[in-house]
């Protein structure tokens, strides 16, 4: 299950990438802190959604949707916020 999120979060991390690299180091650092899984959602979909409809930006990404159909709490939101920052990180290193 966790592997579908970090194949999403690679993905769209090397989209964001291609486009700036900075923005992808922004978005880590925005949700990486976040303690809650609330938080960490909002503040994920808000920065993608920033991303997405900003005109100075305009990349075509999107939230797995399946992330909003799941409750997340203890070891699981942890494991949902590891692979989706791996994934992140994986494509900020990949050269």
């Amino acid at each position: 299950m966790y592997d579908r999120y970090y194949s999403w979060a690679f993905a769209i991390g090397m989209r964001i990438k291609e486009k700036d690299e900075e923005l992808l180091r922004k978005l880590i650092f925005e949700i990486r802190a976040e303690e809650t899984p609330g938080r960490f959602l909002e503040k994920l979909s808000s920065t993608i959604t920033e991303y997405r409809t900003n005109k100075n930006i305009n990349l075509d990404i999107s939230i797995d949707g399946s992330i909003f159909e799941q409750t997340w709490f203890a070891d699981r939101f942890y494991y949902l916020k590891s692979s989706i920052l791996s994934g992140l990180l994986g494509a900020l290193s990949k050269a």
